[in-house]
């Protein structure tokens, strides 16, 4: 009788252990999700704000009346400014999902033409300060904003959109 007390005591103790090391992990896995809920929510207020939309607006439409071989670092102050701003919030993203804290479709999918668009735009600049960095014996610079625009830049929006389907109004019949 003792004997079959200490098996049911051992199998109570190892499913209490099992239940406790499940309900940990989802106690972890939520807190994650609930964390990078918040993150996420903050980086779209940023890449909302009227300072970014005005910086992305001024890359995309005036940047270009300065010389590229300048790199960034050599571009007056207010040209500086809204290319790290910018290329600062894409190379941000880019180091979360090269880190894995993100995954890689779902930050393109909520910045697919924001990454293709500015990353065109600032691609010339970009080269030619990490050509002024390397010559500086310096690192990199803008490499997980690159390698977001290189994933873009080689996978269609429809691609992405389609692991994310999303439901449609009919299209009125004519």
């Amino acid at each position: 009788m003792s004997e079959n007390l200490n098996v049911v005591s051992l199998v109570v103790s190892l499913v209490a252990v099992l239940i406790s090391v499940v309900s940990a992990r989802q106690q972890a896995s939520d807190t994650r999700r609930s964390n990078l809920l918040l993150f996420v929510s903050e980086m779209d207020k940023t890449s909302r704000s009227p300072a970014f939309l005005e910086s992305k607006d001024w890359i995309l439409n005036s940047l270009a009346d300065h010389d590229p071989a300048l790199g960034v670092t050599g571009l007056p102050r207010p040209a500086r400014e809204h290319i790290y701003l910018v290329g600062g919030f894409y190379q941000q993203l880019g180091a979360l999902v090269v880190t894995g804290v993100i995954d890689e479709d779902a930050a393109v999918a909520m910045h697919y033409h924001g990454i293709k668009v500015t990353w065109r735009a600032l691609d010339p600049y970009v080269r030619a300060e990490r050509e002024r960095r390397e010559a500086m014996g310096g690192g990199g610079f803008y490499g997980s904003f690159e390698h977001l625009a290189v994933y873009v830049e080689n996978t269609p929006h429809a691609v992405i959109g389609a692991r994310f389907p999303r439901r449609k109004f009919a299209t009125p019949a004519d």
